[in-house]
């Protein structure tokens, strides 16, 4: 290794001495009638303008080996100490930008050729890989040599949605021993300058154009399944769009888009799918960048909350009924409902599951609305209002300029959502079998609650709170490295998820000690691209994860350049140890005999 590189300039005085041998001087033939009045004519031949044949005297030799000596030693050679070798800690970018290329030449392919060569040669052991995803990670064990190094970097997969690179760094600095080398292996150079010292920046991408699905969505909304796609031209210059939408079980084809999109343009395509259609594949012709050309959509998780309205005082079912079809989340049925609304006092034993449910794996909640026939014994209130922000029912509610009258006198059980002062308007109370009872106390004759905008955002508040209990996923089209949240249903234990690669995992469901309880929520990583099967003892579900980012899609920035520096002082004085005095030795025993060879020259 060279400290001063730049010192190897002083080579160029061996071609100019080389020239001055090769050259010799121009003579032409003169006939004179006797010698003895010129010099030696045996005498060597100065430097001239004309080149002749070759001829190395020991001489030259001497000097050329003299000035390659010196030349190195002021480049300052140095070799690096086994004894004292840094530990390295190596940061490797995880993020799917790192697979953009073409054939086999991706960004993730040249920095592992590159970092294969550097663990023979410039890595200081013990190496600790860090993979810098969303969240960076340790890998669990240290390599202690070479082999070792290789095995690890053999298995770095690139599948991160992105890769903090910063909090990667900042978890090198604190695991890292004194002394400690950090090399960062990405895609993209970095936004501040770094100075000499013990961080090493080596970006391995290139600017490529691409496109890139940016967002999938798909709705049921006026019983039809709507869809919704963004895909956006991370490039320069104008391309044309291939993009498909097929079924994915039989590959009958449901809408193409091939239209000549500008740089940086996003496409928004919205569309209807026809009734009954299962998951569908969005399609886009292949680039640089393959992850982010695919995605799969599945129906919408969240089926309709099943309600029935049983009796109220007049007007008020109607108003309820409004609310509940305005909500778009819920069904209204008469039997195997999931919430009832009613305005009777609902059985409250522990084990019971109100309603006439038949299936024990659809708890059956109730609304239980108090209504006071007789003005007397009511009060009205016109707030302020104490609203429990923390619950969901109480979530976007506003209840400025309402006038909410009932029976202060009249006893809810449950947590408070909603109060005026000390009286409680509106609880939740939470009972055996993951059952809840809300309790909801008005007199609606003399009320303005039910007549101002509040009152259906409280509707599809409780609406949502209830189906999200229902089992199964609440979201099941997602975005890679979130987390899909399964909601076990009664009598779940075990939860056995295939992932896109066909690893298994299996995961154990338990309440706990609530008794209250009979599902748990559990949290699946959704760590992969692709479609995940899921396999539970209440049935079957799946879910899909797509790439769906704009930062990785976006290629414009990525390069291939190496900033920053191992080769600070401190670290040059402590693993490193300077060899330019044996070539000084060697160059000063050179000039000695190249003098003596002078002096001891014929004259």
């Amino acid at each position: 290794m060279l400290a001063t590189p730049w010192a190897l300039l002083a080579l160029i005085g061996v071609p100019i001495i080389l020239g001055i041998y090769f050259f010799r001087t121009r003579s032409r033939r003169l006939e004179v009638s006797t010698l003895f009045l010129w010099g030696d004519h045996n005498q060597a031949k100065q430097g001239g303008r004309q080149m002749k044949r070759v001829q190395l005297p020991i001489l030259i030799i001497l000097e050329l080996a003299a000035i390659i000596l010196l030349s190195i030693a002021a480049a300052r050679p140095m070799i690096r100490l086994e004894s004292a070798a840094h530990p390295t800690v190596i940061i490797l970018d995880t993020s799917y930008s790192m697979l953009a290329g073409k054939g086999n030449d991706s960004s993730q392919k040249r920095a592992i050729d590159d970092l294969h060569n550097l663990l023979e040669t410039d890595i200081g052991y013990p190496v600790q890989f860090i993979l810098a995803g969303s969240k960076p990670q340790l890998v669990a064990e240290r390599s202690m040599n070479a082999a070792e190094a290789h095995n690890t970097l053999n298995s770095w997969l690139c599948n991160s949605p992105t890769a903090d690179i910063n909090a990667a760094i900042t978890l090198s600095a604190n695991i890292g021993a004194l002394g400690t080398k950090i090399l960062v292996v990405t895609d993209q150079p970095p936004t501040d300058k770094i100075d000499r010292g013990k961080l090493l920046w080596k970006a391995y991408g290139k600017n490529n154009d691409n496109f890139g699905i940016i967002h999938a969505n798909r709705i049921t909304q006026d019983d039809k399944d709507k869809v919704l796609v963004e895909i956006e031209n991370f490039s320069n210059k104008p391309q044309k769009l291939n993009m498909t939408i097929i079924e994915a079980k039989t590959t009958n084809i449901l809408f193409t888009d091939q239209r000549q999109m500008q740089p940086n343009e996003i496409h928004r395509i919205r569309t209807t799918l026809k009734n009954g259609c299962g998951a569908i594949g969005i399609r886009l012709g292949e680039d640089s960048l393959l992850p982010d050309n695919y995605a799969v959509l599945l129906p919408p998780a969240q089926r309709p909350v099943k309600i029935k309205i049983g009796s109220f005082q007049a007007g008020l079912a109607d108003k309820i009924k409004r609310a509940v079809e305005a909500s778009g989340i819920a069904e209204i049925v008469e039997q195997n409902p999931e919430m009832i609304f009613d305005s009777t006092t609902p059985n409250t034993s522990d084990d019971a599951t109100t309603g006439t449910n038949t299936n024990p794996k659809r708890p059956v909640w109730t609304v239980h609305i108090l209504t006071e026939p007789d003005e007397k014994s009511v009060k009205s209130y016109v707030g302020p209002f104490i609203i429990d922000r923390a619950s969901q029912i109480a979530n976007g509610l506003s209840l400025d300029g309402v006038v909410w009258s009932c029976n202060e006198d009249a006893k809810i059980a449950g947590n408070v959502i909603i109060s005026a002062g000390d009286i409680p308007l509106l609880t939740d109370e939470r009972r055996k079998n993951n059952t809840r009872i809300i309790h909801l106390k008005i007199n609606d004759n003399i009320s303005t609650l039910t007549s101002n905008p509040a009152f259906p955002i409280l509707i599809w508040n409780i609406l949502k709170y209830r189906s999200k209990q229902n089992s199964g996923f609440t979201a099941n089209n997602l975005k890679l490295g979130t987390e899909a949240e399964f909601i076990s249903g009664v009598g779940d234990r075990t939860l056995e998820v295939t992932s896109p690669d066909n690893e298994k995992k299996v995961f154990t469901i338990n309440t706990g000690l609530n008794i209250y309880a009979s599902s748990a929520s559990i949290r699946i990583p959704a760590d992969q691209v692709g479609l995940y099967n899921v396999k539970a003892d209440s049935g079957n579900y799946e879910f899909s994860v797509s790439t769906l980012s704009a930062e990785e899609s976006d290629l414009k920035n990525c390069k291939t350049e190496t900033s920053g520096s191992w080769l600070d002082d401190e670290f040059m004085r402590s693993g490193y140890r300077a060899i330019a005095w044996v070539l000084l030795l060697g160059a000063l025993v050179i000039l000695a005999l190249h003098h003596w060879f002078i002096a001891n020259a014929k004259g």
